[in-house]
C-alpha cells in the first residue's frame, strides 16, 4: 500500500470512528491559505479540528511524536482561519 493510500485509509477509519461516537463531520481535507486539516467536526457546541496520522509501525515513533512544533503552529493557524 502506498503512503497516500495509507493516509486515506486512516482518515476514513477516523471519520467512521468519530461518526459512531456522535460527532458531526463538517468537512474533510479542509484547505485554506494557512494550510490543510484532515477533519473538521462538531460535537455539541464544540468545533473539533482533527489531524490524522496513520503509521504502519512505531519504528519511527508514535503518530503523536510526528507532530512537530511547526506542524502544530500550522494547525493552529488553519483552525483560527
Amino acid at each position: 500500500m502506498k503512503r497516500r493510500e495509507l493516509g486515506i485509509r486512516g482518515e476514513n477509519i477516523a471519520r467512521d470512528f468519530l461518526e459512531r461516537n456522535g460527532y458531526d463531520i463538517i468537512e474533510t481535507n479542509y484547505r485554506c491559505p494557512e494550510g490543510e486539516i484532515d477533519i473538521v467536526a462538531r460535537t455539541g457546541d464544540t468545533l473539533v479540528f482533527i489531524e490524522v496520522r496513520t503509521r504502519r509501525s512505531r519504528g519511527f515513533g508514535t503518530p503523536e511524536e510526528s507532530i512537530t512544533p511547526v506542524k502544530m503552529q500550522r494547525l493552529n493557524a488553519v483552525a483560527t482561519h
